[in-house]
């Protein structure tokens, strides 16, 4: 029997080795804290479901969708209520509907007529020659105006990295819009070539989360594997001669392993960490450069006549041209049943980022005043929340930032110098949390078949 040792038990370490077991190889996952999940956590206090880190998963092909129902998850999907489609950002102080297809493209109040007129201009863009890697602003102000990058990307690049446009990089962080202006030559052509040649029944994404939160996939993930998972182990050997020889401590007790693959499941800035043998450790050193700036999401629960908006939709961005200090606030008591007691509403509001890092890591107290003082303008909330529940992530979201082709190709230089070895995480192939767990999943399958 073959066999592989993950160190992580994040969503990517713990799919890969799942998805390796159900391959007949014999799996170790040393995970160093006390659980598992990495940022996927789910905390139930005085009758509130709250999300300290992702709050949905979006699956997008049917080996995923079909892997969840084979570990006990089918029954536990849970998808959003109508009211989700719709999605805020401000202007103004107002929050605006983004706009959910062309017809009110042309009518919204985001973007004023001249700033329309330019993006129906976008298909006779030319991509200038010989163009170097691009950082996501100037790829949306080159394509479709400053408008547009201010009021649509620089928000939506807010919600989804924490990030920071004019640093990240579109073919990275983007990789599909790059892919479409390479192919099709503009956006909207090849959106338009996109609709026209989906096959009839292709499967289409979907996005929910959980009855009892995003916490269940990782425990479902987790409770596949056994006794191959250890949690509290501190790796204190790496080495490789015919094979990879892995050594850990849990309470004080030695352990050591030989494996035909190791996973490394680790975040990009721990790497280093590990004791990587030379000149493996010299080649890999640099990934703690990949930038994790720190966020602070807030989980705020509210009596309903405390708060005039309607909360009818997902949740609202707030562009930093604004000038405010929250990045955005979902509305997760109006995409999911009980996520609230009766008569009150959950808001989630994050702070930080690399928009204003050092506002993410104030006090709690701090950041309760920000959240009442730009709730108060956004959605009409008055007077104190009646629950309050602070996360800190001082190293949150990686960054695929403007040179991270340097980072994989550090990687893919490691791989094929140390056969047998593989990275994985977020900082690779994708943040979301259903890109880990479809990247795991694959990553398993590849090594088993020998690839």
């Amino acid at each position: 029997m073959k066999s592989a040792v993950v160190i992580g038990a994040g969503i990517t370490g713990l799919s890969a080795a799942v998805s390796l077991k159900k391959a007949g190889y014999d799996v170790r996952v040393l995970e160093k804290n006390d659980h598992t999940g990495g940022c996927v956590h789910t905390v139930r206090k005085d009758g509130y479901l709250v999300e300290t880190g992702p709050n949905s998963i979006m699956v997008k092909d049917i080996q995923t969708a079909m892997f969840m129902g084979e570990i006990g998850l089918a029954d536990e999907l849970m998808l959003p209520g109508n009211a989700a489609k719709n999605r805020y950002i401000c202007k103004d102080g107002e929050l605006v509907p983004a706009p959910a297809g062309p017809m009110k493209a042309i009518k919204t109040p985001l973007l004023s007529a001249g700033a329309k007129l330019r993006v129906l201009k976008e298909p006779f863009v030319k991509k200038p020659a010989n163009l170097t890697e691009e950082s996501l602003a100037s790829f949306v102000q080159r394509r479709l105006g400053p408008e547009v990058l201010d009021f649509v990307a620089e928000p939506m690049v807010s919600g989804i990295y924490a990030g920071d446009p004019k640093r990240l990089s579109a073919k990275h962080a983007f990789p599909k819009i790059h892919e479409i202006e390479h192919q099709y030559g503009s956006l909207i052509k090849g959106a338009f070539k996109a609709m026209k040649n989906k096959p009839a029944g292709s499967f289409r994404p979907i996005m929910g989360t959980f009855r009892n939160g995003m916490q269940s996939l990782t425990d479902k993930l987790a409770a596949q594997l056994g006794e191959g998972l250890t949690l509290n182990a501190t790796v204190t050997g790496i080495a490789r001669q015919d094979r990879w020889e892995v050594s850990w401590e849990v309470n004080g007790e030695q352990h050591s392993t030989g494996a035909d693959a190791l996973i490394i499941a680790v975040p990009a800035y721990a790497v280093r960490d590990l004791p990587l043998p030379e000149p493996l450790r010299e080649t890999l050193y640099d990934l703690h450069e990949i930038p994790y700036p720190p966020l602070a999401s807030l989980s705020l629960g509210y009596r309903r006549e405390q708060v005039q908006h309607p909360l009818d939709g997902f949740g609202a961005l707030v562009p930093g041209v604004e000038g405010r200090k929250l990045l955005g606030v979902l509305f997760p008591s109006s995409m999911y049943a009980d996520r609230a007691p009766e008569g009150h509403v959950l808001l989630t509001a994050f702070i930080g980022g690399m928009r204003q890092p050092a506002l993410a890591t104030l006090s709690e107290e701090e950041h309760l005043e920000i959240a009442k003082a730009d709730l108060a303008t956004l959605i009409g909330a008055s007077g104190d929340p009646a629950f309050v529940q602070r996360t800190l992530w001082r190293k949150a979201i990686p960054q695929y930032n403007v040179g991270h082709g340097d980072f994989l190709a550090m990687i893919e230089k490691a791989e094929a110098e140390n056969p047998g070895l593989h990275l994985c995480g977020n900082y690779r192939g994708g943040i979301a949390v259903g890109q880990c767990l479809a990247n795991g999943l694959k990553l398993g399958q590849d090594i088993a078949k020998g690839q």
